[in-house]
């Protein structure tokens, strides 16, 4: 194959579409394609120029509604969703995956980085009101990535944050031990049990710059 054309499945991969929407963007003239021998391949300039023209997220979404996104991507019903707004997203869903969308879901949550004393980390983690998530705990939402001396990370309401922090003094740091994820209390009370949804969890892997979290992190938020 021409190394300037790409199959329309490759172009779906590296614009984070699907290839029913390549499809549609080839039909509305937008994509630049020619057949040879029966194949119809993508002009790969063409990708890139879309890639560089297109915003890859605009503006983040708003924390309730980047967890409307989460759940419905993890097929939970977020309570309290209107319609018009759950359609949308299931919309966009259809169309982009979590992997592209991942900036625009960046404003989930308040992150905090904290230290605190090695004795308390236990404590914490196993505090009725908190929410597991991150590289720490991924192994347990079956990503296989294990890394059981990093950072605790917790999704929290904003009194659990604050009780915390007063309890365990819990100070920040650039060398955190302790990730507190702050929530609206709508967000948090759409959270059960003791472990975040899996995409949540994978998201908070996408922002670990190690090159085994990014490849795990991918290949979770891709759309296969």
């Amino acid at each position: 194959m021409d190394a300037d054309l790409i199959s329309p499945t490759e172009a779906a991969g590296r614009l984070g579409i699907t290839p029913r929407r390549v499809y549609a963007l080839i039909h509305d003239g937008r994509l630049g394609s020619q057949r040879i021998g029966g194949r119809l391949l993508i002009h790969r300039r063409d990708v890139d120029a879309r890639l560089g023209a297109t915003p890859a997220v605009g503006r983040p979404f708003s924390a309730r509604r980047a967890w409307a996104m989460i759940l419905l991507a993890a097929g939970e019903d977020p309570g309290g969703l209107d319609t018009s707004t759950r359609s949308k997203l299931r919309r966009l869903l259809r169309d982009r995956d979590l992997w592209s969308m991942r900036t625009k879901l960046a404003g989930r949550a308040e992150r905090r980085p904290l230290r605190a004393h090695s004795s308390d980390i236990g404590k914490l983690e196993a505090d009725p009101e908190v929410v597991r998530t991150g590289v720490r705990y991924s192994a347990e939402a079956g990503l296989g990535l294990v890394a059981p001396d990093a950072p605790v990370e917790l999704y929290v309401d904003r009194a659990t944050a604050d009780r915390l922090t007063s309890r365990y003094r819990l100070a920040p740091s650039r060398q955190p031990n302790v990730v507190l994820r702050v929530v609206p209390d709508e967000v948090r009370a759409w959270l059960h049990g003791s472990l975040a949804p899996l995409p949540a969890i994978a998201l908070d892997v996408a922002e670990d710059p190690e090159a085994r979290a990014q490849d795990v992190a991918r290949a979770a938020l891709s759309r296969p």
